[in-house]
């Protein structure tokens, strides 16, 4: 059968001087590649930063240290590299107002973006591909309370558990709005306000009025612990917290910052204990510039919150302390700048540890190491118990949610009868340092 010949198909062309919609279109991109092709070409090429070649082969760490610019080598001691720098700006964030409701009420979104951000590098940095649980109360019961938290109070507790790096972790949300103050914590915290020292420059306290019973309270806090499960890597928590009180007699108002942040090793490596100080120093002699032969007695100086880290993270039944420390500050009046510094205390908590882990984390370990790291998690969970004010404060109320009170407590402890670090070895260099805490920076 002879083959048949398809039609032949006819274009048609369009008008003399009219112009198709794609020719339009195939000009314009003609146009718009003539004009790119005679720019000139960047000086450098945008990259992120990448993680140093002789960090550790926990690549799951690299990749989350390389959106933030950050490095797995040993932590620089220059002052010339801003803290802020190794971080993204804010911008979703406006520009505080002065007031205490308007500090609060910024800083309150701050934490809840923060938390978000917070869990989603250190899940990249586990590796385990395991996530983060969700618990909420309050306003924040349904996921879309993150959303439209309003005037209303809750909290979020988020869990990691049984991960590669993280043996636990916990990350907790609480936004108290309106509360009523009784007469004892009025008392406390008037005598509390008492005790403080002034903040420098010429601000006060920014309290011109007496703290008194009926005073309405509102509170947000943002905490975070990571028990690690390699006793080479130290145990990290940190907090950033505001406390708000407003007059019931007259418009007066006035807030305060509180938290901080410190290491709990089990094998003391100085090169980690001192970078990570050393980050902190730089963060607070940038917010707070030292004074030319000052004694650190400034409470805003890095010397001064880490005298205090020393002073609240000890065990007096033992003689000695939790861990080699970091900062922690209280009754810091709240104004524009002390909101900045304390989003940098928040903004550097994986800056600040996650290069540890990428040096750290994938070193062997024996099952003595592994037991004496427990042994001195029994002392952690010692100091919550005994002395911790925020633990004591949470179980003392009348339906205390004790998982979340309790959720810092590390997943696994041993306590040994009368256990004494062999003489001469790591861990007997540990307790020393704790017994006789060091000027890391």
């Amino acid at each position: 059968m002879a083959a048949t010949t398809p039609p032949l198909r006819l274009r048609r062309r369009p008008p003399v001087g009219a112009a198709s919609l794609p020719n339009l279109r195939a000009i314009s991109l003609l146009l718009l590649l003539a004009l790119l092709l005679l720019l000139p070409p960047p000086s450098e090429p945008f990259a992120p930063a990448r993680p140093s070649s002789s960090s550790s082969s926990f690549s799951s760490v690299r990749s989350a240290l390389a959106p933030v610019g950050l490095r797995a080598s040993s932590a620089s001691t220059s002052s010339s590299t801003s803290v802020t720098d190794d971080v993204d700006e804010d911008v979703g964030d406006s520009e505080p107002g002065s007031s205490p409701e308007e500090i609060f009420d910024n800083f309150d979104s701050f934490l809840l973006r923060h938390q978000t951000e917070m869990i989603s590098e250190v899940e990249a940095a586990d590796g385990s591909g395991r996530s983060f649980s969700r618990d909420g109360w309050g306003v924040f019961a349904d996921d879309a309370g993150e959303e439209a938290s309003g005037r209303a109070s809750g909290g979020i507790t988020r869990v990691l558990q049984g991960g590669d790096v993280v043996e636990k972790g916990a990350c907790s949300l609480t936004i108290i709005r309106d509360g009523v103050l009784t007469a004892d914590r009025a008392a406390t915290i008037q005598g509390r306000r008492g005790g403080a020292a002034d903040a420098a420059d010429g601000e006060s306290d920014g309290i011109d009025f007496v703290v008194k019973e009926g005073d309405v309270y509102s509170a947000a806090a943002l905490s975070v612990v990571l028990h690690t499960r390699n006793p080479y890597v130290p145990t990290f928590r940190s907090d950033v917290r505001i406390f708000l009180v407003k007059s019931s007699s007259d418009d007066g108002s006035a807030a305060w910052f509180g938290g901080g942040s410190d290491l709990t090793p089990y094998y003391l490596i100085d090169e980690d204990v001192a970078g990570f100080h050393a980050h902190l120093k730089r963060m607070c002699d940038e917010h707070f510039p030292p004074e030319e032969g000052g004694d650190g007695s400034d409470p805003r100086s890095y010397r001064a919150m880490k005298r205090a880290c020393d002073d609240y993270f000890y065990l007096p039944a033992r003689s000695e302390h939790r861990g080699t420390g970091g900062i922690f500050f209280d009754d810091l009046p709240a104004t524009s700048s002390s909101l900045a510094f304390v989003r940098d205390v928040a903004r550097g908590w994986t800056p600040s540890w996650l290069p540890i882990v990428a040096r750290r984390g994938g070193r062997e370990y024996t099952e003595e190491e592994k037991h004496w790291q427990m042994l001195r998690r029994g002392r952690y969970l010692e100091f919550n118990l005994l002395y911790d004010r925020g633990v004591k404060f949470g179980l003392a109320n009348a339906n205390p949610r004790v998982e979340g009170v309790m959720v810092s407590a590390p997943p696994r402890i041993a306590f040994d009868y009368n256990h004494v670090p062999e003489e001469g070895g790591e861990e007997e260099r540990l307790v020393e340092v704790l017994k006789n805490p060091k000027d890391w920076a």
